[in-house]
């Protein structure tokens, strides 16, 4: 078996972060989710997530005959490599509106001089 949610978000258009936000998952798990093909929800998590999106299990998990197994790495290794660098990108974006947030806040609490 594998989960197909990274292309399940992509197709709604739907960021990690969002998805991570809207099913409530713990971070880590939704993040692993996304990242990696191979990792499969538990009962609860996949209800989690059909529950929020209102959609079928076999809409984000698949099955695999054993001999497409290869093929299913290979093409998983470059996907995962690539969300990686997307998910680092992403990762850097996130702290430099962060950043950005808390110099505004910084200027707005400061006490006037009167």
């Amino acid at each position: 078996m594998f989960n197909k949610i990274s292309k399940f978000i992509e197709h709604k258009g739907i960021s990690r972060y969002r998805f991570w936000q809207d099913t409530q998952l713990g971070r880590d798990t939704a993040y692993r989710l996304c990242n990696d093909p191979f990792y499969i929800p538990t009962g609860n998590v996949l209800d989690k997530i059909c529950s929020t999106y209102k959609i079928q299990p076999g809409e984000i998990l698949g099955w695999y005959d054993e001999s497409e197994t290869s093929e299913l790495t290979a093409e998983s290794s470059q996907e995962i490599q690539l969300k990686q660098n997307k998910k680092q990108k992403e990762d850097i974006d996130n702290e430099k509106e962060k950043s950005k947030l808390i110099a505004i806040n910084a200027v707005f609490s400061e006490p006037k001089a009167s």
